[in-house]
């Protein structure tokens, strides 16, 4: 109920979750507000899996952020009775010169990271339910996996509360202020206050965020799960996770696993949308024809009946990147926004980074290059 706390987190799914467990579990009263429940699939972060991968062609940076998120994941997998993490590998494939390529190089290179060049007579062997196009290369991450993607936002959630957070579901969030050395949040129920206010807001940054307006915009993303056809792609039969950059388009997807379906879903592309109430969870026939097509090429022996299939949202930064740190004009508010799609598996050590922002104005962790000074002229 409305109250003060030493720290508020506005925005309960991944990467707040995380962040009220890291909190509270540090002697910090908190308290996290959201309109939907832990888990809810009104957002971005839904549809079953999320890969996690340590070469990261996104750009270099980003692994040392992951190597603690691999530690914080498996630490969380072991405490709780859900299965959180699975390691499977990924195999990804494009241009030699391409942006997924060259961009894994670059990070193997600058962290000394494993990584498997195959040839397509390798994968023929080694993984025979996939097909590389002629000219592209291939490298496996065995450092690769499988994230239970509303389970891990749950399990965040249920730890944060045994640490003796509160989650008040139903409220949702009509503005926020900082003054006289405090932070003010208001809800539909009443006015909170507190020392410190962590913002976590997924689809939301733009209201709740009015500085990263400019910066981000939602992008509406589908998700395809297909009937496997072939017990090929079984995760117990050692099926990889997998990526696969094609001009336009950046294929991603999971093994079969309990119901024997691959997912399969477009990184690239998307449709804009405005606001995250207006989300067309309807099939587009365009997307589902380019998915079933990279199919036919890369996993020939995959069945094409459709099996399911739902929506989320990439909440998208300028550049691509994570935008991590203190809100303009504030003291005490922090917030992470603009995931761009490829946060999810950070959420575990994006929610420390945050507690360490709250609490201490810092945080060990490198994240300069996620800084929104890189938006802001000087004069901003």
């Amino acid at each position: 109920m409305p109250g003060h706390y030493d720290c508020i987190v506005v925005g309960a799914g991944a990467v707040g979750t995380a962040a009220a467990y890291h909190l509270a579990s540090r002697g910090h009263k908190v308290v996290a507000l959201d309109p939907h429940p832990p888990g809810h699939d009104k957002g971005s972060s839904h549809g079953e899996t999320r890969i996690i991968r340590l070469v990261y062609f996104e750009h270099p940076d980003y692994v040392p952020l992951l190597k603690r998120a691999f530690t914080l994941w498996q630490v969380l997998d072991e405490t709780v009775d859900t299965k959180l993490l699975t390691r499977t590998g990924i195999l990804q494939s494009g241009p030699p010169n391409g942006e997924v390529m060259a961009g894994m190089r670059d990070a193997a290179q600058a962290h000394g990271l494993p990584v498997e060049s195959l040839t397509a007579s390798d994968i023929a062997t080694t993984y025979p339910g996939f097909r590389l196009r002629d000219g592209d290369d291939a490298l496996f991450d065995p450092n690769g996996g499988i994230l239970a993607v509303e389970d891990c936002v749950r399990a965040h959630a249920t730890m944060a509360e045994m640490a003796g957070a509160s989650f008040n579901i139903g409220e949702r969030v009509v503005g926020w202020q900082e003054k006289g050395g405090q932070v003010q949040v208001v809800t539909e129920a009443g006015t909170y206050s507190a020392e410190r206010l962590v913002i976590t807001p997924g689809a939301w940054a733009p209201g709740l965020l009015p500085a990263t307006r400019r910066y981000v915009h939602l992008l509406r993303k589908s998700l395809f799960w297909f009937d496997a056809g072939d017990d090929t792609y079984a995760i117990e039969n050692g099926s990889p996770v997998f990526l696969f950059e094609q001009d336009s388009h950046t294929f991603y997807g999971f093994p079969a696993i309990d119901d024997k379906c691959i997912k399969l879903a477009d990184h690239n592309n998307g449709r804009p949308l405005t606001v995250p109430e207006q989300l067309d969870r309807h099939v587009d026939p365009d997307e589902l024809e380019a998915a079933s097509l990279f199919l036919r090429h890369h996993l020939p022996r995959a069945g094409h009946q459709l099996n399911h299939h739902t929506t989320c949202m990439y909440t998208m930064s300028e550049d691509g990147h994570f935008v991590v740190d203190r809100y303009p004009g504030t003291n005490h508010v922090y917030f992470a926004a603009g995931l761009s799609g490829h946060g999810f598996k950070f959420a575990s050590v994006l929610g420390e980074v945050l507690a360490d922002l709250a609490v201490d104005g810092r945080t060990d962790h490198t994240i300069d290059f996620l800084s929104i000074s890189r938006f802001l002229s000087p004069t901003s």
